[in-house]
């Protein structure tokens, strides 16, 4: 049981990586959906300039869709950057497998590198910053939940992924896509919890302030932009770097 116990408290740390802002002076430079847009990145992180004791965090799905998840990856691995799991990272930690690789048609450069794969998988669900009251996730956060390890856990297959939220019989439930209605809301809309949460996956035009959340996907492998949101001295400001993919 002791055992048991540990394997326990040992997966629920891995899902949830607490981080204190340590270095005197240092930002929190959040990065929304990079999905593989490589140049967009390097002129995001060149308008930005992260300095040595500025804390830089990829809110999930660096990889699937655009043309250079492994650029970005070694980049974001060179520096030392953090990141949480997003729903795409996920998926492609699921297509690793030998015979799997053999018909993947995209993110071939990182599925047949050992070093990009366990890289990802060292990631966790959620990056919490106690001191600032700041949390970093992929998808987000039903209203009735906390930023603790016990609801992490509990929810650790929804927390990627969710975004439209519904209420029945009293508590906020996750609405699939396909079942959206239009009384439907996003969950960060509702979220009242101890912390900003920063978050990603939801993509829209310009990064989507609430009163307790801050969404960071504005679609840039759509031709949207790639968004980063910077805390310093209690104050948020965001910068965006339109996609080179526009016509």
């Amino acid at each position: 049981m002791v055992g048991a116990n540990a394997e326990i408290l040992e997966r629920m740390a891995r899902q949830l990586m607490l981080r204190s802002q340590s270095k005197a002076g240092g930002r929190l430079i959040f990065v929304g959906d990079i999905h593989g847009c490589f140049d967009e990145l390097r002129e995001l992180l060149s308008r930005i300039a992260p300095a040595a004791n500025d804390i830089v965090v990829s809110v999930g799905d660096v990889v699937t869709k655009g043309p250079a998840a492994d650029r970005c990856l070694d980049l974001w691995h060179e520096r030392g950057y953090l990141a949480v799991q997003g729903n795409n990272e996920i998926k492609l930690l699921a297509r690793a497998r030998p015979l799997l690789r053999l018909f993947a048609h995209e993110d071939g450069a990182v599925l047949h590198r050992r070093d990009l794969l366990q890289y990802i998988a060292s990631w966790p669900l959620v990056i919490d910053f106690p001191q600032e009251r700041v949390t970093a996730v992929h998808g987000g956060f039903l209203p009735q939940m906390q930023v603790t390890p016990e609801d992490i856990e509990r929810e650790q297959d929804l927390i990627p992924q969710l975004r439209w939220i519904r209420k029945q019989d009293g508590q906020w439930r996750p609405v699939g896509k396909e079942k959206k209605r239009k009384d439907d809301v996003l969950w960060s809309e509702k979220w009242r919890g101890d912390r900003v949460v920063v978050y990603g996956h939801t993509p829209l035009r310009e990064p989507k302030r609430d009163k307790l959340a801050l969404g960071l996907d504005t679609g840039c492998v759509y031709g949207g932009s790639l968004t980063a949101a910077v805390f310093a001295d209690g104050e948020w400001e965001t910068v965006s770097v339109k996609s080179f993919r526009q016509s």
